[in-house]
């Protein structure tokens, strides 16, 4: 019977799982401490010190002997594929593995969210990027440029604009918020976030953290967060659009949504499906048929998809 770990690890958290054979869930999963991606100082290493910390204690329970294969969604493999085809190599020798995938999780999001098919796919989590990949190798990506370019309409870029209402408010500068007594409860004074942030290893998690808090404001009738909440559906919603229409596909585009913020529920997803509904888009909304620990377990043991360009492999 086969083995198969899949993991995904994010800049906020690192998740790890185990099938046996075809079953369709896994048999464990441990989680644990992400990283800031591969193209962070020390990328490669600090990404393969965080997935071992949650594989290691995994195996021991759980796995005897060798992996069979090993898929590994990372953020900056897209943008680094000499650092993905590093941590490969690395994991090939940390493990007990056969085999080693490593791909972007954007591409893992993707290959989960449609079941290895064609269509645009946006994760929004801690960060955004959106992947359209076509029937014919068409492929085209939008955003996931990070905290400080890009991941717009994303948990961080969501909370950070959170955060910056409360400061302005405070400050006089900007309408009164209710994100204000939010921001205290959660992070203390503005002074003490400001000193905080700037020395926070992870800053866009701790931005992304506040995004449930500028939902809830939203849903309570506070105007300036109903306002961010619209304009970062309308950022997604443009994402997705945008890479729809690089495809130059006629008819029909399958579009799933997928990640952290989905979980904000109809206060940003009603207002992302207007966008796209006014824009008259070729996207057709449909639940996701996976997660991204699916798409890494696919990615595991499928070679030569519609994916394989942007996946490294290495032997054990």
């Amino acid at each position: 019977m086969s083995i198969i770990l899949a993991v995904d690890i994010g800049r906020t958290g690192c998740r790890a799982a185990l099938w046996s054979g075809d079953a369709p869930e896994p048999e464990a999963i441990a989680t644990g401490d992400g990283s800031l991606g591969l193209s962070a100082v020390d990328g490669a290493k600090v990404a393969e010190t965080a997935i071992l910390a949650v594989v290691e204690p995994l195996l021991k329970t759980h796995a005897a002997g060798r992996i069979d294969a090993v898929g590994v969604g990372a953020p900056g493999a897209m943008e680094a594929p000499a650092l993905a085809r590093r941590l490969a190599q690395q994991l090939a020798h940390s493990l007990p593995a056969r085999s080693v995938a490593v791909t972007s999780d954007a591409i893992t999001s993707h290959a989960g969210a449609l079941g290895g098919k064609p269509g645009v796919v946006l994760a929004a989590g801690t960060g955004a990027v959106t992947v359209a990949i076509g029937t014919d190798g068409q492929f085209r990506r939008v955003d996931g440029w990070g905290p400080w370019i890009g991941d717009e309409g994303s948990g961080a870029w969501l909370g950070c604009r959170g955060l910056q209402a409360a400061a302005r408010a405070n400050d006089g500068r900007g309408p009164a918020t209710t994100l204000s007594e939010a921001a205290a409860r959660q992070f203390g004074s503005i002074g003490e976030l400001a000193v905080n942030l700037g020395s926070d290893p992870n800053p866009a998690r701790s931005m992304a953290a506040f995004a449930p808090a500028v939902a809830d404001a939203a849903r309570n009738g506070d105007a300036v967060a109903a306002q961010l909440l619209e304009a970062g559906a309308a950022a997604l919603a443009h994402a997705m659009m945008a890479a729809a229409e690089a495809l130059h596909v006629p008819g029909p585009l399958a579009g799933v949504i997928i990640g952290g913020l989905v979980n904000l529920g109809p206060v940003l997803l009603d207002p992302l499906r207007a966008t796209l509904e006014r824009s008259g888009t070729r996207l057709q909304l449909r639940p996701a048929e996976g997660t991204s620990m699916d798409g890494a377990r696919r990615l595991a043991v499928v070679d030569g998809g519609i994916h394989e360009p942007w996946v490294v492999r290495a032997r054990g």
